[in-house]
């Protein structure tokens, strides 16, 4: 309404200053001229009718960035922006009811059509199994891969009883197991320069990429909860957690401001002659910051995972305060620098999270509060954070050895 308003008064504007034009014998050309350029205007200001008038709702995600959501009447339309290369689309969805038909026409041609809620998903990381089990979205998951990795007994279980198929590795999935089920949509995990899917693309099964580890921030990636939400006919409930996981993060982030020090950090360990660690645009730095933490690599570039050779790290790593190392299985101080020597030159205490018994993995990328609260705990025991959930624990002999 208020383009038309303007439309208007720049038309009424114009036929003033023509007056003139009028007086002096002209004015055939003059109305003409006036009603050619009120017509460009009105068009130029987006006056629609009809099917035209038609205008989505865009869900105000406060902190993902790679993620846009637009609700209309008749559809939800998703783009997901690709985090290696911004100017380009990684996926693009056109969301519709299942008892729906779509009666109009979206914005997105190309987009892939998914009706929802899904009923029988292939998901094939568990931490998008954890999430939908919180979602009480269980039910929805037909297929999984990675079944060594899993540590939710209640996947296990059903893939066991045959509820639920074994789709085998996420990076060869089993075609033949897929086509079997026949699933509604697919959920792997992008990686940069994979190459896909490979024939399982030519299936037209929908392929929902699950891009929310390549935020870089915390929040940003669990926000990610409310796209989750709304496939699997749960937006209300993704919306309320996410809520409460953002209030109880920022609520940490200004304990941890509270704190007079900031201990040097050192994450992870070397594996296979190398030591992946977080770049500067990463989540994990995030998070290091929020803790209150100096991370030692906070200016490798980057948005994932950095490999140094053992040296470099080293090096650097010699001035850390705490050292977090997530294993999975039990971790032993001497054996580590039997194997890498060079690592005897970390003096540092060790805080270890042994993967294969807690849900480190599952748990804390949709609430990465929980893992905020234990990470201020150990850098800041000062400030009296009490963790809910203790992934880390210091490492001493005795406990190395059990």
């Amino acid at each position: 309404m208020q383009k038309l308003h303007f439309s208007l008064f720049v038309f009424h504007f114009f036929s003033y200053l023509c007056i003139p034009i009028y007086k002096e014998k002209v004015k055939g050309k003059s109305i003409i001229f006036v009603f050619l350029l009120s017509s460009l205007l009105l068009a130029c200001n987006g006056i629609r009718t009809g099917k035209g008038d038609e205008t989505g709702d865009t869900l105000q995600l406060r902190h993902a960035r790679n993620l846009t959501i637009v609700t209309y009447a008749d559809r939800v339309e998703v783009t997901m922006r690709n985090p290696w290369d911004t100017t380009s689309i990684l996926g693009q969805y056109v969301l519709i009811q299942n008892s729906k038909l779509l009666n109009s026409k979206s914005s997105r041609p190309n987009a892939s059509l998914v009706r929802v809620p899904l009923r029988c998903a292939a998901v094939f990381g568990s931490v998008h199994c954890a999430l939908l089990h919180e979602l009480q979205a269980d039910d929805a998951v037909g297929g999984i891969c990675d079944l060594e990795y899993f540590n939710l007994q209640e996947y296990k279980e059903a893939v066991a009883d045959g509820r639920i198929a074994n789709l085998g590795n996420s990076l060869q999935p089993s075609l033949e197991k897929i086509i079997d089920l026949n699933p509604d949509a697919l959920l792997p995990s992008p990686f940069e320069n994979s190459g896909g899917l490979g024939r399982i693309e030519r299936l037209g099964i929908p392929i929902i990429w699950c891009a929310d580890y390549m935020e870089n921030t915390p929040l940003g990636r669990a926000e990610w909860i409310r796209f989750y939400g709304r496939l699997f006919g749960r937006a209300e409930e993704a919306d309320s957690i996410f809520c409460a996981v953002e209030s109880r993060y920022q609520e940490l982030c200004a304990e941890a401001g509270r704190a007079k020090s900031k201990p040097r950090l050192l994450p992870e360990m070397p594996w296979s002659g190398q030591w992946t660690l977080p770049g500067a645009g990463s989540s994990s730095t995030r998070l290091y910051a929020d803790a209150g933490a100096q991370y030692l690599f906070a200016d490798l570039k980057g948005n994932g995972g950095v490999p140094l050779s053992t040296e470099k790290v080293v090096d650097r790593a010699v001035d850390a305060d705490i050292w977090l190392i997530k294993h999975h299985g039990n971790l032993d101080r001497q054996q580590m620098n039997a194997d890498t020597p060079l690592l005897a030159g970390v003096k540092a205490p060790v805080w270890w999270c042994d993967t294969s018994k807690t849900l480190l993995y599952e748990e804390t990328p949709f609430h990465p509060e929980r893992l905020l609260e234990n990470l201020i705990s150990i850098l800041h025991p000062e400030l009296g954070v009490e963790p809910k959930y203790k992934y880390f624990q210091p490492l001493t002999t005795d406990e190395a050895q059990i």
